[in-house]
Formats: structure tokens, sequence, C-alpha cells
């Protein structure tokens, strides 16, 4: 199946998904409102979409215990975009075209939105896979060892003169901060689907290529994207002071370095008769 046919297909399963069950599955209709609201303003679905992108390349059934797993990691991921969208942090007023949670209903309420959705997330994944192995595996890709970690390392490294020429801080910093959860989302899948040794390795290697190569390419979006392209603010890492693999390379030598990566992740999964997998590198177009 092609990725454009993939995405038609399931997206607007994971979107029914998500905004039915958070609707019955939280009793305060009024919290259930503010913590949807930044869930249901669009996006890519593209943690959950490489979930389920995975099961299939792995031959494995989709149906509602895997659907609410994928929806669990999209609730996680969104919990991190309304922390992140804080004036504590990155102070953005606007995420996919709309008011961030902050702006839209207060700063105390996005808190405890991001609050409800970290373990409501975790609560998914847990009852579709039955599987304290996957508990484990998520736990850890947004732990201190994993996303918040890097959001403290981005925290760290900005405005650090120190941080400037530190390839390997960087790299560190935006691996754990956006990698973590794109591999965790291809590793749980590969688990769940009782994936062999090989096949593990392989889905692995591409998982950390596409999942490091993630931030680079969010990283050129906000150079060469005016902000109603985005739906976010653009052009803001330079002027606040961010360190990332762009500040260090400069903007063709990270286009090379996405390419390498791109390269390197097709290669890994290329045994596979699903060219699915692959075919999430042509998100990156747009900024080569």
């Amino acid at each position: 199946m092609k990725l454009k046919d993939f995405q038609e297909k399931y997206t607007p399963q994971i979107d029914n998904f998500l905004k039915e069950h958070l609707v019955t599955e939280i009793d305060n209709p009024t919290f259930s409102k503010i913590m949807s609201y930044s869930v249901m303003a669009g996006g890519k679905r593209l943690r959950p979409l490489l979930f389920l992108a995975t099961l299939e390349t792995l031959n494995h059934k989709i149906e509602d215990p895997e659907l609410r797993i994928a929806c669990g990691i999209e609730l996680i991921h969104t919990y991190s975009l309304i922390h992140d969208d804080l004036p504590a942090m990155d102070n953005d007023d606007y995420r996919r075209g709309k008011l961030t949670s902050h702006k839209k209903w207060g700063e105390a309420e996005a808190i405890l939105a991001g609050d409800g959705l970290l373990p409501l997330g975790i609560q998914w994944i847990t009852e579709g896979s039955n599987s304290a192995a996957l508990a484990i595996v998520i736990s850890q890709a947004v732990g201190p060892n994993g996303m918040v970690g890097g959001q403290y390392l981005d925290i760290d490294t900005t405005n650090n003169d120190s941080a400037k020429e530190n390839a390997k801080m960087i790299d560190q910093m935006e691996w754990l901060k956006t990698g973590c959860l794109i591999e965790a989302s291809v590793k749980m899948a590969a688990i769940y689907a009782g994936a062999d040794n090989s096949e593990l390795n392989r889905l692995d290697n591409f998982s950390k290529r596409f999942g490091r190569s993630y931030q680079i390419y969010d990283d050129l979006v906000d150079v060469v994207e005016t902000a109603t392209e985005a739906g976010k603010a653009t052009h803001k890492d330079a002027t606040e002071g961010k360190n990332n693999t762009l500040t260090l390379l400069g903007i063709e030598d990270s286009r090379k370095q996405l390419v390498e990566m791109i390269e390197s992740g097709r290669k890994a999964i290329e045994v596979f008769e699903q060219p699915l997998l692959g075919e999430f590198f042509n998100l990156y177009q747009k900024v080569l």
C-alpha cells in the first residue's frame, strides 16, 4: 500500500477514535473540551501512522486495540506540544494555525491538559497492548532520559555560547527531544507484532534515522516556510538564541546531512516487501 492511500484510510480512523474517546473517557466535560482542543487541532498524525505502518509492514492486523495504542501515542505527542508552547518554554501563540492551548484557555488549564494527556496516553497504550514491555518503552522514550531530558537540554543550550560548536551536545539534544518518541512508535509496533531480531534491527535503524532527521527537517521549516505555511511562528530559532544542527552546519550542509539520513534510512528497510515506511521520508521534500 502506498503512503497516500494508507493515510487516507487510517487518518480518519485515528481522528474519529480520538474525538469519540476523549469525550467518553474523561468525566468532566469542560476538561474534556480543553484536552480535546489541542488533540483535535489538526496535525499530520505522524507518530500514530508510523506505529500503524510498521504493523502493516509486518503484516499484522489493525483493529480497535491497535488504534487505541496509536492514539495513545498521539495523546503523548500532544501533551509535549502543549507544554512546549507555554510561556516558560517556547512561548508560542499559535500551533497548527490555531491559538495554543494556554492562549485559548489559560496557562494553568494548558498545564493541566498536558498533565492529563500524558498518563491517559500511557493508559491507552497499555490497555490496547496488554503489554508491560510497551509501557516501559513509551515511559523511557518520554522520560528524563528521553523527550523531557531533551527539552531540558534545549533550554540549557539556548543562548549558550559553549554549545554553539558542540556537535555532540546538539545531536544528543535533538535526538532526545524529537527522535525518542518517533523511535518508540516504531519499536512498540515491532515488539507488539512479534518481529524477529533481524526485523527489529532493521526497523530500529530506520526509526533512528527518521527520528533524528525529523528535527533537522523541522529546523529547516523554521527558515524556509512562512508562519502561514507552517501554522506557527517561524524564524524564531536564530532570534531566540537556539543552538541546533542548522546553526551548527548552515542550511546547505544541514540539507546534505538530511539527504544522507534519508538514503541510509531507506536502505535499512529495503528488505521489506512493503515500501510504506520508506515513503515517510517524502515528507522532507519541501525543504530539500
